[in-house]
């Protein structure tokens, strides 16, 4: 089935919904990078978390629909860190839509976008204790640019990079 992706709204009472069940319906993601279960509360910072050197109209979420239902979400942040990059909060599928394709589909969405808005790199955080994902982001292409940490994820924060295609 087709992907499509949707800009979503903070004040929709559904589109909000809609992500809290995506987290919901994908718990190894905030177990392995924060050792706890999904919550409330990352819907309110997946709607308006942002580095506070950026402005609110910096930051674009979206989700991706199969069909009528929605079956993931993006955050991004434009601009950042650099001027001629698109940062990549998250990209999150249900469990159940996960290893289908729909990320690599997902991503050449968020490329479109970059592209759109002259950005010329992609950059993102991967967290070492979530070995699938970084084997995605490394699949397609990204490269890793430093290491880090942040008291707020339970691995290694790997910054990683790729040119917008």
């Amino acid at each position: 089935m087709m992907l499509t992706i949707r800009p979503l709204a903070s004040g929709s009472h559904s589109d909000r919904a809609n992500v809290l069940r995506i987290f919901l319906e994908a718990p190894s993601y905030t177990a392995l990078v924060e050792g706890r279960q999904p919550s409330e509360e990352d819907v309110e910072d997946f709607f308006n978390g942002k580095p506070d050197s950026k402005d609110a109209a910096d930051k674009s979420v979206f989700g991706f629909y199969a069909g009528p239902a929605m079956v993931g979400c993006a955050d991004v942040i434009r601009s950042y860190p650099a001027g001629d990059c698109l940062w990549i909060g998250l990209l999150l599928f249900s469990e159940a839509h996960q290893g289908r394709g729909h990320g690599t589909t997902a991503l050449a969405l968020i490329n479109e976008i970059a592209k759109d808005w002259g950005c010329r790199r992609l950059q993102l955080a991967a967290i070492s204790t979530n070995p699938r994902a970084l084997g995605f982001w490394q699949h397609e292409g990204f490269e890793t640019v430093r290491h880090t940490t942040n008291p707020r994820f339970i691995g290694e924060v790997i910054v990683m990079e790729r040119p917008v295609k």
